[in-house]
């Protein structure tokens, strides 16, 4: 039996994720994933594949930023205590960087989530 034609192909959850890790759709991998920030597109404009609010990733996106961040964090700080640089100053270097690279890791990571709910077909339109 031959594939439907408006089924969107499915090759892998690591190419999905892998495209939305670079913030483009998880199905073509071309087209925009984001009309914002964290905003997704209603649809694909290569695809036509629809996200806008269909796929939530809810508290779990900012679970992986905080965990990740976190073992950077504490590395950095253990090091930072080893060479005896002033807890002050460590602050003054650390916040804004940590500031910066969580804003930096929200969209790819919110990208990721989505093309691995978009893969496994776990939308918010099933409620």
């Amino acid at each position: 039996m031959a594939p439907s034609t408006n089924q969107p192909t499915r090759s892998s959850w690591q190419r999905a994720a892998l495209n939305g890790l670079k913030c483009r759709c998880p199905n073509c991998g071309r087209g925009k994933l984001y009309a914002r920030y964290l905003e997704p597109v209603e649809h694909c404009d290569v695809c036509g594949e629809a996200y806008g609010d269909r796929y939530q990733v809810g508290l779990l996106l900012p679970f992986i930023v905080v965990t990740v961040l976190g073992h950077i964090l504490v590395f950095a700080l253990l090091e930072a205590a080893r060479l005896r640089i002033n807890p002050l100053l460590s602050l003054a270097i650390f916040i804004p960087i940590v500031l910066v690279v969580s804003l930096l890791l929200l969209p790819p990571v919110k990208g990721a989530l989505i093309g691995i709910l978009w893969f496994s077909q776990l939308s918010d339109e099933q409620r």
